[in-house]
């Protein structure tokens, strides 16, 4: 009767350790998936602008993205892009071609590659020059705040809110 109660407790021992050490190592898996994710960050390089043909409201933001420091390089053809407003919120598409060229209404491009090589991957110490075109631009009018969310696939979106000045120029530098 003794064998047999310490053949069954050593039994029910070793499954209860063998669920605990997988239990912990999926636990570890995730927290370097976090991590990993958590270090792929992008941030504003620089100031934000917006171009505008009138005083209604931007036509365009311009912004600069580089990475965060000891971040993995980011491959632009998977990022994608929301501006958010509290009049509404629109996905922007990559403009096709996506390099050095001006996006049509409701898209974006990378306008300048800065300390850049020819491939897609923002890698450290290089910038890219986001033109961001919505189409619909009510929360891109003067007193109006927006925030765009600039998201690389598998990491943490950047969000950076602006508002409007109360008047728009050509050139207005967005805060």
């Amino acid at each position: 009767m003794l064998m047999a109660f310490v053949v069954v407790a050593a039994t029910f021992a070793h499954a209860v350790l063998g669920t605990g050490l997988i239990f912990a190592e999926e636990s570890r898996s995730v927290v370097h998936q976090s991590v990993r994710q958590a270090g792929s960050g992008l941030i504003a390089a620089g100031s934000v602008y917006g171009i505008s043909s009138s005083a209604e409201w931007i036509d365009t933001i311009i912004i600069p993205i580089g990475l965060t420091a000891g971040s993995e390089p980011i491959d632009i053809n998977t990022v994608s892009i929301r501006l958010v407003g509290s009049a509404h919120r629109e996905e922007i598409y990559r403009n096709d071609p996506l390099i050095g060229v001006f996006p049509e209404y409701g898209h974006w491009s990378v306008g300048e590659r800065i300390n850049s090589d020819d491939n897609h991957l923002l890698e450290p110490g290089e910038s890219y020059i986001l033109c961001i075109t919505p189409m619909n631009r009510q929360d891109c009018s003067p007193s109006r705040t927006f925030a765009l969310e600039i998201k690389p696939a598998g990491s943490v979106a950047l969000r950076v809110e602006r508002t409007v000045p109360g008047c728009i120029t050509p050139l207005t530098r967005l805060e």
